[in-house]
């Protein structure tokens, strides 16, 4: 999978044109918001989500977003886990939760070259979820993510995004279940779709190790995680036609008149 993948980026890559650009608004990357606003949401694993972003002072953008889990909140991950309870061997750290976060991420740098145009970042993602594990006890969770994107305009409608992130989570369980944490190290493969000048949709796919922590005991395994969504801004703005309209009454105001 991690191969054909890495293929699907090259061939991305093969057809760079010169008119580099890609989306105005980047949800999953490293771009700098230019709208005041961006909204976006997604299905995906291990979590559906939507998030509402807001354009900030100097290099900062910032964001909102809550989220239903159904997985391992951070990441998912398969065989090799730490056991969550007394003899019930690895299981999934959520069954069915509701989380909330908040999105801190500052803009570094763009570098325009020739054919490719580079942005980086560093994003600062908390949050806390409510839910029940697959024991059916409640379990309460903290997670701390913070990440590097990096994204690469290859084509006038396509940003290619990567970087990695590290989504640190905790889980505090009702008794007789284990507290329970997990570790992913994760590198992502992302692309940004320039539909038109107000919506972007995207898909990115994280993978790389992940250790699992509970009731003493310690496992290694691959996390990953994947979210397909869209990114749309100006449809239901604020100022949408505020031009238009200032016109409008422009016009229909009536001439002064010269005598007065």
């Amino acid at each position: 999978m991690t191969a054909r993948a890495i293929g699907i980026f090259a061939l991305v890559l093969a057809v760079a044109s010169p008119a580099l650009a890609g989306p105005e608004n980047s949800v999953i990357g490293a771009k700098k918001l230019t709208e005041d606003m961006v909204h976006s949401g997604a299905v995906g694993a291990p979590s559906t989500y939507y998030e509402w972003w807001n354009k900030g002072k100097g290099n900062l953008d910032w964001a909102l977003s809550g989220e239903l889990v159904y997985g391992d909140w951070g990441a998912m991950t398969s065989g090799g886990g730490a056991r969550a309870g007394r003899g019930r061997g690895r299981a999934k750290l959520v069954k069915i939760g509701l989380g909330v976060n908040g999105i801190l991420r500052w803009h570094l740098v763009t570098k325009e070259k020739p054919k490719v145009t580079n942005d980086v970042a560093i994003l600062f993602k908390p949050g806390i979820l409510i839910g029940g594990n697959t024991s059916n006890s409640f379990t309460f969770g903290i997670k701390t993510e913070v990440g590097a994107p990096f994204t690469i305009d290859v084509h006038e409608r396509v940003t290619v995004v990567t970087g990695g992130y590290i989504p640190f989570t905790y889980f505090i369980n009702a008794s007789p279940v284990s507290n329970a944490g997990l570790i992913p190290l994760l590198i992502r493969m992302g692309v940004e779709i320039k539909a038109n000048e107000n919506v972007a949709p995207w898909f990115y796919f994280d993978l790389g190790p992940g250790i699992r922590f509970a009731g003493g005991n310690s496992g290694a395994s691959f996390a990953w995680r994947l979210g397909a969504g869209t990114a749309f801004w100006g449809v239901m703005g604020k100022n949408k036609n505020t031009s238009d309209s200032a016109a409008t009454a422009s016009a229909e105001e009536p001439a002064a008149d010269p005598a007065e």
